[in-house]
């Protein structure tokens, strides 16, 4: 399945009105219809529903932000290492009593790679300083604080890629007020995005976000 998706359904009203838990187990039976690899292996376990109070429109554009975080983070370590290695050969054939056609040659190739590497570097903590504003922003928005619909932790079973065991699994699903509309989300990452969500709304530098990042496994 994918990590996250959005699907419009329309709930079809009957003569007798059906309850929340009801619309709730409809709706997201006809979303994973999509999305399982045997539909018609899925098998409802549980359906609990509590008030959202938040935005789940800016999950898809946090997850996006993050992901792009993670691959700058990892540029800027590989740039510093880069640089390190480079001023370490420079060390090596700089110091040369008698230098030789071969360590002048060797000196000006770490040089240079020296000097790509801080090029790459700069231009890598540019790009993370922009990337920052937009997920403070996009964070302060999840917290709606206000009710924007229905949150759904839903267990169920369905036959799994292979299709030959039929496994438990559990999602978090963001429905809107009328059961119109819902989107899933495993749990486990949903469980890493709030922590990471809290992180970042309580925060009081850009720096201590970043170690965050640093210090945590992030799999969104």
């Amino acid at each position: 399945m994918k990590k996250f998706f959005v699907l419009l359904s329309v709930f079809m009203l009957s003569s007798c009105a059906p309850s929340n838990e009801e619309k709730a187990a409809f709706l997201i039976k006809e979303t994973l219809k999509a999305y399982l690899y045997y539909p018609d292996s899925y098998e409802p376990i549980s359906t609990r529903i509590d008030s959202m109070f938040i935005d789940a429109t800016t999950i898809e554009p946090i997850v996006e932000t993050t992901n792009e975080i993670k691959r700058l983070l990892s540029k800027i370590n590989r740039s510093k290492a880069d640089i390190e290695n480079a001023e370490s050969s420079m060390d090596i054939w700089g110091t040369s009593s008698y230098p030789t056609q071969f360590s002048r040659r060797e000196y000006a190739r770490a040089k240079k790679e020296k000097e790509e590497a801080q090029s790459d570097l700069k231009k890598y903590t540019r790009k993370l300083s922009e990337q920052l504003p937009v997920l403070k922003e996009n964070t302060a928005k999840y917290y709606k604080g206000e009710f924007t619909g229905w949150i759904v932790s839903h267990r169920f079973r369905s036959l799994s890629r292979l299709g030959d065991i039929s496994i438990p699994e559990e999602m978090i699903f963001f429905c809107d007020q009328e059961f119109s509309a819902c989107g899933g989300y495993e749990v486990e990452k949903f469980e890493t995005l709030t922590k990471l969500l809290n992180a970042v709304n309580e925060a009081t530098s850009d720096e201590e976000i970043t170690d965050y990042f640093e210090e945590n496994v992030i799999s969104l």
